[in-house]
């Protein structure tokens, strides 16, 4: 039992230590894991009216001077979500949260006109009609510099 509860803790400072708010740029999270930053603003508790909506929005992001946001995948919008919350069930690092279903870019393999969805009251993954309207969480994939830029 005690292994189990180091081991757990472990797993909590390690999922927190991944992210960090930018000093200069209060409404985005970097994610150092994946490589990307996360929309983290009062507009990220945004509903879309549909599916085609929410990948709109995201393109046409621009968010301190940042452009070219997407729809998080499946496993990037997963990998915020914090199981030891409930509503919300998310990293305790986003300060803008919409208790509710966001929308991920993977369609729902059966059928292309469903795609999966999160739900950050519990954590639970869904997929739903496209023409839901579901909340909006951009990210955007952080440059890696060139060899160029590194001299």
């Amino acid at each position: 039992m005690k292994r189990y509860m180091i081991l757990s803790f472990m797993v909590l400072l390690a999922n927190t230590s991944i992210f960090a708010n930018e000093t200069n740029k209060s409404s985005i999270v970097t994610d150092k894991i994946h490589t990307i930053y996360w929309q983290d603003n009062l507009s990220s508790q945004k509903s879309s009216e549909d599916w085609d909506d929410a990948v709109e929005y995201c393109d046409k992001l621009v968010l301190n001077s940042i452009d070219k946001w997407r729809l998080p995948t499946f496993n990037e919008l997963l990998s915020i979500v914090d199981y030891t919350r409930v509503n919300p069930a998310i990293n305790p690092v986003f300060d803008y949260v919409h208790e509710g279903t966001y929308w991920t870019s993977l369609d729902f393999s059966a059928t292309t006109s469903r795609a999966w969805t999160i739900d950050f009251r519990t954590g639970k993954t869904f997929y739903s009609y496209k023409t839901t309207n579901h909340s909006v969480r951009c990210v955007k994939d952080i440059p890696v510099p060139s060899a160029k830029d590194k001299k």
